[in-house]
């Protein structure tokens, strides 16, 4: 991560807000595992992450509100406005602004760390749902402005109004430009010990930007075509406003960028010199900040010439190029043959001096320009196949797909398992469409070992092997669930054993309880005994560890268990080899996956 190499830099980095770089949702690996010397994030929603009890505070619990005041509003968002009650935990300040526990972190990190090069990457919960706000007079005051009486009712208002029509979004918009400011304020008020007679803003680079583009309906990106969550410029094109030295005030850049450069911007920033090792798509846009025109160039020189988007989910299903003055958007479709002249559609943004003609992708050029979407499509399937991505299977259930092929997929014979080896054997041979790739997606945390019920269970892959006939997989150590997935040569999804769509059972169900076998425990808890009695080789003293693989071993060899039970035997067996700290094994990282859960 960035804040790995900016360590080497001698940064001090700080993570504050949403992180979401993790395991499902908001789960392992956290910012401390990932390089950061301070953390603060969600860990689920009823724990927190937190590694610093000054700016914790613990002699001021009523402030130390997770969220701060981005929490929810209860029992609606019409209640539960901050007031100037020293009792309330969002008491509002001289500025009549409610108290956020967030940005008090954020500030207080940047004050603990002045004396050092910092790394801050602060990242509010605003603008997010659920849309509301805790300052009432920013509320009326937006109310008024957009001619709207104060609501007796809290639902969903406003949203069938065209424009920026929403007076809770538009406090809250207001609400983070205050939080933005507070940051900058410190920045500009705050004497930089390492420069005297200068402030920390002279030697700062303050980077604001978002996510996504905005969500609709709350807001309104016109001209821009759709918002988060699909690949029209509604969705991809964000604000990017910077302040710092030497970069020109008052200017604008058109050189088109990605936040995936903002990773190699930061080395040259901190002094770094390029490193090839890390293989990082990004581009250094220093110059460009800097207020040089022109390309932004990797890290060998070569000019930067398109960028890509791949969003193959259910949003919208489509992947996207940026080149020169054209954009082609491409949807994914439950036809056989990809054909550009049906499933793409090419845009001309701008003209040849840079003018927009077409921001809002309003014109399908592609039959007056077949070349140039032809080429663009070749060039993104072959960025997304070098990124390691792949089309999205195939739908056997629509209207489109011809029955021979659907027929021809191959039906699942039967499921096997030796010790720690697994496999699924298949029909093959005539009329049946053969196995072209496959892998094993498992899982470590089903809900007796999360101390969350499952709600934070998550899944891995591991590689598998394609026989004839036959698709097979040493099981992961401490594996508990496994499912093969495999494509076959028309682009078919099959699975090991029936899987429900995310559609018919929604997101939050943990997986481990909607598969019938899954290679349930054994064949993993093996995979763990054998790492532990590799561990017992090579440790110091063994004896605990000798214990939990002869518990193990039980377990395994026994009948009837429950899952409980082997979860037990896992769990404690997972700790005795973490425990051997002088084996190589202890170091495994599928029993250090989940390290601050106990149940782990």
């Amino acid at each position: 991560t960035i804040a790995n190499v900016l360590g080497n830099a001698g940064y001090v980095s700080g993570h504050v807000g949403k992180w979401h770089a993790g395991g499902k949702s908001a789960g392992y690996p956290f910012p401390l595992d990932q390089g950061f010397d301070f953390g603060f994030t969600e860990r689920d929603g009823r724990h927190k992450y937190y590694n610093d009890p000054e700016l914790w505070r613990k002699d001021d619990h009523r402030r130390n509100n997770f969220f701060g005041s981005w929490s929810k509003m209860k029992p609606d968002r019409l209640s539960a406005f901050a007031t100037t009650d020293p009792e309330d935990p969002y008491q509002l300040n001289e500025e009549n602004r409610p108290f956020d526990k967030p940005l008090d972190l954020a500030l207080g990190f940047m004050n603990q760390n002045k004396e050092k090069p910092f790394f801050l990457n602060y990242c509010p919960y605003f603008v997010h749902g659920p849309i509301q706000t805790r300052n009432r007079e920013c509320f009326e005051h937006y109310l008024k402005k957009m001619g709207h009486e104060f609501p007796e009712d809290p639902g969903p208002i406003y949203n069938d109004i065209p424009g920026q029509k929403n007076p809770y979004y538009a406090s809250m918009v207001d609400e983070v430009d205050w939080m933005i400011g507070q940051v900058i304020g410190f920045l500009e008020e705050t004497d930089d010990p390492r420069n005297p007679g200068h402030k920390l803003i002279d030697n700062t680079y303050v980077i604001v930007d978002s996510d996504n583009g905005g969500v609709l309906p709350y807001t309104d990106n016109d001209p821009l075509k759709g918002g988060k969550q699909n690949t029209w410029e509604g969705g991809i094109r964000i604000p990017f406003i910077v302040i710092g030295p030497d970069v020109p005030a008052g200017t604008s850049c058109d050189t088109p960028i990605n936040l995936i450069d903002l990773f190699p911007t930061f080395m040259t920033m901190s002094g770094l010199k390029p490193d090839p090792s890390l293989k990082l798509d990004g581009a250094d846009i220093l110059p460009q900040i800097h207020g040089k025109k022109g390309p932004a160039r990797y890290a060998d020189g070569s000019p930067r010439e398109s960028l890509f988007w791949y969003f193959p989910w259910d949003a919208h299903m489509s992947s996207a190029i940026r080149k020169g003055e054209w954009k082609l958007v491409r949807a994914y479709t439950a036809g056989m043959d990809f054909n550009p002249a049906r499933d793409s559609k090419l845009f001309r943004l701008y003209d040849k001096t840079g003018k927009a003609v077409d921001l809002s992708e309003a014109k399908d050029v592609g039959d007056q320009h077949p070349e140039v979407r032809e080429a663009l499509t070749k060039e993104l399937d072959d960025m997304i196949r070098e990124a390691g991505g792949h089309q999205p299977y195939l739908n056997a259930t629509h209207r489109s797909v011809p029955k021979e092929l659907v027929d021809a997929r191959p039906r699942v014979l039967g499921l096997g398992q030796k010790g720690s080896q697994i496999w699924v054997n298949l029909e093959s041979g005539k009329g049946k469409s053969g196995i072209i790739g496959a892998q094993l997606i498992y899982t470590l945390n089903p809900r007796h070992l999360d101390t969350v019920d499952g709600r934070r269970e998550e899944w891995l892959s591991a590689p598998a092997v394609i026989r004839a006939g036959r698709v097979e997989a040493a099981m992961p150590p401490g594996a508990t669930h496994a499912v093969f997935v495999m494509r076959d040569k028309n682009g078919f999804l099959i699975h090991s054993e029936p899987m429900p769509t995310a559609s018919d059972v929604g997101h939050d169900v943990p997986d481990s309880t909607l598969v019938k076998n899954g290679y349930a425990y054994k064949p993993g808890l093996q995979s763990l005994i054998e790492l532990g009695e590799e561990a017992a080789k090579e440790g110091m003293d063994t004896t605990i560890l000798i214990k939990a693989l002869a518990s193990a071993r039980s377990a395994y060899s026994g009948s009837g268990l429950s899952d409980q039970a082997h979860c037990d035997a896992i769990r404690t067996l997972r700790a005795a080899i973490r425990n051997q700290k002088d084996a190589p094994q202890s170091r495994h990282p599928l029993i250090n996956r989940f390290p601050t859960d106990p149940l782990f």
